[in-house]
């Protein structure tokens, strides 16, 4: 008597393991294309339906991407990548210095480091109206070119990675820095040197005191899935990070994007007794 076929909300379950384990056993290996999805059914005792169910499903977790027309690879990245949301703003750590003693660009690149992962980015920079939120927070005027902008499109790739090898997408970071602070210098150029940004502030007269962020998870849009390899029923975490001086002044807005499959987002603070 044949056996009847298991429910398909558990045969997809049971692929997915499948292909993850796959994946952590080094069976499929980072950036290796993973078989069709005919095939896969064949190699697993499945069908195509639960195996292109159960993909979808590990996409979303970080394990696989997925590439229109050409099939799911292994990700390069299967371990999270931890945003220290207190330390990251120290300066000892976001200046700190590599294996070869060369100081980071500021924390981003420190936390990869840690990872033994290179940094790559595309920074553009330019002057523009504010979206209106921000030129609230900054009190600037949302109706003229009063922020210069630092927008970054930023790369992950292993330290033995060749320098023409950007890695995977792992971050969208767009920076709004009021122009009368900016404006005409080191601010608005693309490299600003060991330490970032919020060390060239803090020599500009403008040290930060206290940071603030918001944090939600969204769907991402199309041009950010695009850039990110991931599907639009994927999920994004948007942070908002806002930091102001002593003098209670705003001067500076990041809006960061981060793929929710692969970070992993800390904070710790002291609280008060009594």
């Amino acid at each position: 008597m044949k056996k009847p076929d298991p429910p398909a909300s558990a045969e997809f379950r049971r692929v997915a393991q499948a292909i993850r384990d796959r994946v952590r056993d080094g069976t499929y290996k980072p950036g290796q294309r993973l078989p069709a999805a005919p095939a896969m059914a064949e190699e697993l005792g499945s069908n195509r339906s639960a195996v292109e169910r159960a993909v979808r499903v590990v996409a979303a977790e970080g394990l696989l991407t997925t590439r229109q027309g050409s099939g799911a690879y292994v990700s390069r990245i299967i371990h999270s990548i931890t945003r220290d949301g207190t330390g990251r703003y120290r300066k000892a750590r976001r200046e700190e210095a590599g294996p070869e003693g060369v100081q980071a660009r500021g924390a981003f690149e420190a936390e990869l480091r840690r990872m033994n992962l290179v940094p790559r980015n595309h920074p553009s920079v330019r002057r523009e109206v504010p979206p209106p939120q921000v030129a609230e927070i900054l009190g600037v005027d949302p109706n003229q070119v009063s922020v210069v902008v630092r927008d970054r499109r930023m790369y992950a790739a292993p330290a033995d990675a060749p320098p023409g090898d950007l890695g995977t997408p792992v971050q969208i970071a767009t920076t709004y820095i009021p122009l009368d602070i900016a404006g005409g210098t080191v601010l608005e150029d693309l490299d600003t040197g060991a330490g970032g940004m919020i060390s060239r502030l803090a020599e500009m007269g403008h040290t930060q005191v206290r940071i603030g962020e918001k944090i939600k998870v969204r769907t991402p849009t199309p041009e950010e899935a695009e850039f990110l390899s991931l599907d639009l029923d994927n999920r994004v975490c948007q942070i908002t990070h806002t930091a102001w001086t002593a003098e209670d002044r705003a001067v500076e807005v990041t809006v960061h994007i981060l793929p929710a499959s692969l970070w992993e987002l800390s904070y710790s603070w002291d609280i008060e007794n009594g």
